[in-house]
């Protein structure tokens, strides 16, 4: 990610609600991550900060919806 860009919970929001649809209707932490450009630890804290999606750890993963 470069320094001059500066991602927030409203963009990994932004990312779930694009991303899903009803053949997919969670994403997972590391496709958010890829989407906006930061590491999966990064997505994660976002996502938990986000006030719209809700997540639930799956296997080794964490989806959100």
């Amino acid at each position: 990610m470069s320094e001059s860009q500066e991602v927030t919970p409203e963009d990994a929001d932004t990312v779930v609600k694009m991303e899903k649809s009803v053949t997919n209707p969670a994403v997972s932490t590391e496709e958010v991550a890829e989407e906006l450009g930061v590491s999966t630890e990064e997505a994660f804290e976002l996502l938990d900060e986000s006030p719209r999606p809700s997540g639930k750890p799956v296997g080794d993963t964490h989806i959100w919806w």
